[in-house]
């Protein structure tokens, strides 16, 4: 392994605060995964999540199943997002990923993990496998029973990982071809990439990751708009399609993150996208232009050379739609189809929110699109910065806003984990943990984040959630009770006798101080952490080591009878 990669795994391990105990060879796979997969997706994920190469699984290091740019690792919060889904809707990726350290790209290794592809694919699968590698099998499968949802059959992406240099030679790229064969034949996917990646791509990879996000164009036919408040600098004009292709994809595909500020996700071939192609496919071409509605781009800062002009951390708010059906007909576009650009920098939040309201009224908005913008959520973020050092927290209200920051990854909690901490903590409902942030939102928006409530309280769960992540870590909690983290933070509360919580409380807010206290005792929280996992362990009534035992109601409720038995 050469200074540099060791450098970036160093960083890299630091960043996740991984347990000493974790043995280089695991650390190594790890950031392969993260480094494949995180900006595949457009939140944050745990890292665990991504592998599946414990337990004696066979040729796979890592799996990931992206919809519309969000990891699934679970099966009822999966069905539930199918379920929801309308006709032809979905845009689905499966990942694979085997990793290794040696020097070579290993002929046998490599045979070896395209043949686990293949039969982890395969209705008929051959292998043995290892339970949690059948549990990602059966989100595999799951998918094809929604089929009708597809807008295209999914990709499969297999890497192969090696710290040596790959030159391509005949062996290796005929076993490549053989491997992509294999699979086709199972017949589930549009297309199907296998590549290998050796030190010098994995160093780019993992370069480029929390990078800001910069790209040029020409922008010669524009008017400057006078000054604006809170707008550093605004325009509008037209630019060829081709510049806008920069701006929304890479070498690889488009770039995910450009459009998570933009409400509506792509639609698909609905009949105003198809409108959109049938034009591109004409001698009219040319006409796009004034039969486009155009492009809303929010910037952080331009910096103009001329006609060229680079953007800095820009977002797509308006012309999500126009963007991708751009990409999927590139090879149609050439120096005469033109596009309407609004182009705004600022950093204004109240700005864009507006932007985001008035440049989509053609399509409803829910609540939980908008939900990075509003008052309350801005206040939480700013009350998270008033925990300094060993309670420092960051508050993710926009997805990946820390990346480029080296901050401690388990410290970031973001929406999604916010409305699962306080569902536990609170709500006394752990059992919901896994679901979809949509279904999640949908049950309990009604119930948090509102204008009088103590924000004491959020932070105080999510606080409590991230020493248990620590407790994890450190071994006090047994690995084999990860799955119960959120009973776990449903308990502590119990055993400070805390019975309950009221969001507007004086009392609630004392309460929290004192909770806070024994999350920063180390003996103190090690004693309750001790007694809430002896009370999980005895339970004979339900599998501790199964799953879905983790989704029941009633094992939630077989936790509280510890503190509430029944008379």
């Amino acid at each position: 392994m050469d200074r540099i990669i060791k450098n970036y795994i160093d960083s890299f391990w630091e960043k996740n605060s991984f347990s000493d105990s974790i043995n280089d060879s695991k650390i190594f796979e790890h950031f392969v995964n993260y480094t494949i997969i995180d900006h595949r997706v457009e939140d944050s994920i745990d890292i665990d999540d991504l592998n599946i190469g414990d337990e004696g699984t066979i040729g796979i290091d890592g799996f990931a199943l992206v919809i519309d740019k969000k990891l699934f690792t679970d099966y009822e919060a999966l069905k539930e997002y199918l379920e929801m889904a309308s006709l032809s809707s979905i845009f689905v990726e499966v990942y694979f990923t085997q990793s290794k350290t040696s020097s070579k790209f290993d002929l046998k290794e490599i045979v070896l993990f395209g043949r686990a592809v293949a039969d982890f694919v395969s209705q008929d699968r051959k292998l043995i496998w290892s339970n949690l590698a059948k549990e990602r099998m059966k989100l595999f499968d799951l998918i094809f029973n929604y089929s009708t949802k597809f807008k295209e059959n999914p990709n499969c992406y297999l890497f192969y990982v090696s710290l040596g240099n790959y030159i391509g030679d005949q062996n290796q790229e005929s076993t490549k071809s053989r491997i992509i064969e294999d699979i086709k034949r199972e017949n589930l996917f549009y297309n199907i990439y296998f590549e290998y990646i050796d030190t010098n791509s994995l160093q780019n990879r993992y370069k480029k990751l929390g990078q800001a996000l910069q790209k040029s164009i020409e922008f010669e036919q524009r008017i400057t708009i006078p000054k604006i408040n809170n707008v550093t600098e605004s325009y509008l004009g037209i630019v060829k399609a081709k510049e806008i292709l920069k701006l929304i994809s890479d070498e690889e595909s488009i770039i995910p993150n450009v459009f998570y500020d933009n409400v509506r996700d792509f639609q698909g071939e609905n009949s105003v996208n198809k409108e959109i192609r049938d034009t591109l496919s004409t001698e009219n071409k040319e006409t796009f232009v004034l039969l486009n509605n155009g492009i809303t781009i929010v910037t952080e800062s331009i910096k103009p050379s001329r006609n060229t002009f680079t953007l800095t951390n820009y977002q797509i708010i308006n012309g999500c739609q126009t963007s991708h059906v751009l990409y999927n007909c590139r090879e149609l576009l050439d120096d005469t189809v033109y596009v309407s650009l609004k182009l705004v920098s600022s950093t204004d939040i109240d700005l864009t929110s507006k932007l985001i309201r008035s440049t989509n009224r053609q399509t409803a908005i829910n609540e939980q699109d908008l939900i990075a913008f509003s008052e309350f959520q801005r206040k939480l973020e700013d009350y998270y910065k008033t925990y300094k050092g060993s309670n420092q927290l960051f508050y993710e209200r926009r997805s990946k806003q820390f990346i480029s920051n080296s901050v401690e990854k388990s410290r970031i909690i973001d929406k999604a984990t916010q409305i699962k901490v306080i569902g536990s903590f609170v709500f006394e409902k752990p059992e919901t943990s896994t679901r979809f942030f949509g279904t999640l939102f949908k049950e309990f928006k009604n119930r948090l984040f509102r204008s009088n409530d103590k924000l004491i309280v959020y932070y105080t769960a999510a606080f409590a959630f991230f020493k248990i992540q620590e407790c994890l870590k450190k071994g006090i909690i047994p690995s084999k009770l990860k799955k119960f983290k959120f009973f776990i933070l449903m308990m502590l509360r119990y055993e400070l006798k805390i019975s309950n919580v009221q969001f507007e409380s004086k009392q609630t807010e004392k309460d929290c101080e004192e909770i806070l206290k024994v999350l920063n005792d180390e003996i103190a929280l090690k004693n309750v952490i001790n007694k809430i996992t002896e009370k999980i362990t005895s339970i004979t009534d339900f599998d501790l080591d199964s799953l879905e035992t983790s989704k029941l109601k009633t094992f939630g409720d077989r936790c509280k009878s510890f503190y509430f038995p029944k008379t």
